[in-house]
């Protein structure tokens, strides 16, 4: 028995997600940028700044998990409160007071990432709460991991447009107002999907502490955490060097916005794929599929070199379809999984542990490859010997493939035990509801 589900409520569900990710770009890949270039803040300092930022921020995943399951009956005005939050750091943090820039700098982007994962984490948990039916999941992972990605495009396409007209401070204002819009219409649409689905509220009167849920976590869960972050590691070195690669590998550095377009426009086309494979077969084979295609496309960037536009954007595009998988199948995963062990009093706890496992991956990747880097003698910006530009190479793109192809070994042994346990749970589901 399949639930059916409306594209209606699917779209006023996942459109929350385009905000989300809109103001994530500017936060973690522009705010750092901006900041030491305008006002002067020393790049070792800031360093230091984003490295205990980004620490909390992890840590923090698992608690905003917790306390969002401990009071889930105010989750509501929880969202609506983050998502607030959300856009008014946003804004305070690029008008900065130039006097106390770095003070300014820690507490907005604080408080913006806290907004952003609170929002994020509650928004993955009330989707994998929406329905049982594990193809439906796909589909609910698929809209709004989709939505997300049109965020990603519009928060890398609109600066650069922005700013080719105006000051870098006017342009940041701006996104600001287009920030509070979307996430006004977003709200009012999550609102309406909230009061007609949100039907499931846990009974949380004895809930387990923290430490007890994450230390009860199943065994089939914990194996399935551990490839979902060699393959979050994998992806996440591509993501740090990749504008060190397009300036100083390919010298096309004009070309940035074209390639980040390319790949998320890829990574939209890819969804339905990603969730036709899923009904096809299983979402193991279907992500078994897809890092299978990122891996045949992704290495040959070790073999360009200066002027090789044409050829990269060839890669950004099938690259990008795989990353469609990695977006929408392991949410729907691990959504399954809450339902078939009945964890759904956690289920928000367990999506705050899978987010610090994303965040965890980009920091390996981080302690990976810069200091490899460094090693090598590579200048980001500089003019680079060959064995460094061919260091940069094989960072952005051999080791990653190296991990997908780790992760895909996991994935195949972890499925061979877990697909026959999952047509049989299935069929239970489906006989208990024909007996209702």
């Amino acid at each position: 028995m399949t639930q059916a589900l409306s594209r209606r409520d699917l779209l006023f569900y996942g459109f929350v997600a385009m905000p989300l990710a809109f103001a994530g770009m500017p936060l973690y890949v522009h705010a750092p940028d901006y900041y030491a270039t305008n006002f002067g803040v020393s790049l070792s300092i800031m360093g230091i700044a984003l490295l205990l930022l980004r620490f909390f921020d992890a840590v923090q995943d698992p608690l905003i998990g917790y306390f969002s399951d401990k009071f889930q009956r105010q989750r509501m005005f929880v969202i609506i409160s983050s998502a607030a939050m959300l856009v008014v750091s946003f804004a305070m943090l690029f008008q900065p007071q130039q006097e106390y820039a770095l003070f300014w700098f820690c507490a907005f982007m604080l408080l913006a990432t806290t907004a952003f994962s609170i929002l994020s984490i509650n928004l993955n948990a009330l989707g994998s709460l929406w329905s049982k039916d594990k193809n439906q999941q796909t589909r609910i992972t698929g809209y709004r991991e989709g939505f997300g990605l049109v965020g990603l495009l519009l928060a890398v396409l609109l600066p650069s447009i922005l700013m080719q007209t105006i000051p870098p401070s006017s342009a940041f204002a701006w996104m600001g107002i287009i920030l509070a819009t979307f996430m006004f219409i977003a709200m009012v649409a999550f609102y309406i999907w909230y009061k007609k689905n949100n039907t499931h509220v846990a009974n949380v009167e004895k809930q387990q502490s923290l430490w007890k849920i994450l230390s009860s976590t199943p065994t089939r869960t914990r194996k399935f955490f551990a490839i979902y972050t060699i393959s979050m590691l994998a992806s996440s070195i591509p993501a740090l060097l990749v504008l060190f690669f397009i300036r100083d590998r390919l010298e096309a550095q004009n070309y940035t916005g074209l390639f980040l377009a390319l790949y998320f426009l890829a990574g939209i086309a890819g969804m339905p794929v990603w969730q036709y494979f899923s009904r096809k077969y299983n979402k193991y084979t279907a992500w078994m599929i897809a890092m299978l295609l990122a891996v045949a496309s992704f290495i040959w960037a070790c073999f360009l070199g200066a002027g090789d536009v044409w050829q990269y954007g060839l890669i950004c595009i099938t690259s990008g379809i795989a990353f469609g998988a990695d977006l929408a199948l392991p949410p729907a995963i691990l959504a399954y999984y809450i339902h078939e062990q009945k964890n759904e009093a956690t289920a928000t706890s367990q999506f705050g542990l899978f987010a610090f496992l994303a965040k965890l991956a980009l920091a390996l990747a981080s302690v990976i490859a810069l200091p490899f880097l460094d090693i090598t003698g590579y200048k980001p910006g500089l003019n680079n010997d060959t064995n460094a530009l061919q260091a940069l190479g094989f960072i952005y793109a051999a080791i990653p493939c190296l991990l997908k192809i780790i992760a895909i070994f996991m994935l195949w042994r972890f499925q061979k035990t877990n697909i026959s346990g999952e047509k049989n749970a299935q069929n239970n589901f489906i006989r208990s509801n024909a007996n209702v």
